[in-house]
């Protein structure tokens, strides 16, 4: 079963409410779609089933979800520090991404899963320009390379972000 088919009416609605508020961002902002853009929906599920197979306990969590995905997480994982925010320093918050990438990151495109499980794919400084307008209603986030190697997640609930790897 695709991931999409599990949403409700009203989960499809506020789902492209969020859709709809980046591409508002992205035409206000004048952000390049060639930096920054949604990802073919060609390829959504392959994008979410590599990553939740990547970094999810799909044994004890079989069903493919991207609202909470954080709360599957495999319990080995690697994990930096966390970087909190109080949701007034929201510029900041964002701009301290770059420490969470690693210095050898093998890629200068990434994904950006958000929730309701659009995915975008872009450019470092492009992703950045969008999330600092990001509604903060809109809750948690990640971002990764194309590789899969490391993962970024924004957790709404905890006010934080940090990087795990395996």
């Amino acid at each position: 079963m695709n991931h999409q088919t599990c949403f409700s009416t009203e989960q499809q609605k506020v789902r492209y409410e969020m859709r709809n508020e980046i591409e508002t961002i992205l035409k206000e902002s004048h952000i390049d779609r060639t930096k920054f853009h949604e990802a073919s929906k060609k390829y959504y599920d392959k994008i979410i089933r590599t990553l939740y197979y990547t970094y999810c306990d799909y044994k004890k969590y079989p069903a493919i979800q991207t609202a909470y995905m954080w709360t599957r997480f495999r319990d080995h994982l690697k994990m930096t520090e966390l970087i909190k925010t109080d949701w007034d320093d929201w510029e900041q918050y964002i701009g301290k991404l770059d420490m969470l990438i690693p210095e050898n990151a093998p890629t200068k495109c990434y994904y950006l899963l958000v929730d309701g499980g659009w995915v975008y794919e872009g450019i470092l400084l492009e992703i950045k320009k969008v999330l600092l307008k990001y509604p903060i209603s809109m809750d948690d986030f990640y971002l990764f390379p194309k590789d899969y190697s490391w993962l970024i997640n924004h957790c709404d609930d905890g006010g934080c972000m940090y990087r795990v790897w395996k």
